[in-house]
């Protein structure tokens, strides 16, 4: 079984699009014009689900293991990196 790679972003010129892409487009753009393309695997609704109940039990887990931080704690860490940055 292969892995799907990272999601991974390039930058491409409209000559290279495909006609699937440029076909959206209320006008054909330049071809000297560029874009950000991003390419990542698509996942059926079954796989999102699965993934959410995977990431769901593993809250539950970290809950029953007691790895918890309360709401006022967890929002002051979140203000003061905001501050930081």
């Amino acid at each position: 079984m292969t892995t799907a790679p990272e999601p991974f972003t390039v930058e491409i010129p409209a000559s290279e699009l495909p006609e699937s892409i440029v076909a959206r487009f209320h006008q054909r753009p330049a071809a000297t014009a560029r874009f950000s393309v991003t390419v990542e695997p698509v996942e059926s609704a079954p796989e999102k689900f699965e993934a959410l109940r995977q990431h769901i039990q593993e809250g539950l887990d970290d809950m029953d293991a007691g790895q918890l931080i309360d709401g006022d704690t967890a929002f002051a860490s979140l203000k003061a990196g905001c501050r930081a940055s």
